[in-house]
């Protein structure tokens, strides 16, 4: 059974990863409002904070996406990062990402509604 939160979307553009030490690019393969698996070679250490950019071009002016994460998994193809903090634009940006490539794009809501709940619930 999957412990996962949020639905997870298929998502193609590249992204840059910035740490403390290096700077590389990959491929994110998919995404979801609280994490995403980058394709790539390079390889960072679990737990290991990184700066997420994604800037997607079509558009006028191009649109960027930016959070601060760390390396959640690595495996043979790329790793997964987890979100830790992301700024309302983005933040607003990504849920549209999400809802866009999602078949039922009321789940998303459902989902965000649904956490915001348990952290409010979790500080009571």
């Amino acid at each position: 059974m999957s412990t996962r939160k949020f639905s997870r979307v298929f998502f193609n553009v590249e992204a840059t990863i910035r740490s403390a030490e290096r700077r590389f690019q990959g491929v994110v393969e998919n995404l979801s409002m609280t994490g995403m698996f980058l394709v790539t070679g390079e390889r960072l250490a679990e737990g290991e904070e990184v700066e997420i950019t994604m800037v997607l071009t079509g558009s006028l002016p191009e649109i960027k996406i930016s959070f601060s994460g760390k390396v959640a998994r690595i495996v043979e193809t790329g790793m997964a990062f987890v979100f830790d903090k992301i700024d309302l634009d983005s933040y607003m940006h990504l849920k549209n990402i999400v809802a866009y490539n999602i078949d039922d794009s009321d789940k998303v809501m459902e989902e965000i509604c649904h956490s915001i709940d348990e952290k409010l619930a979790q500080e009571k």
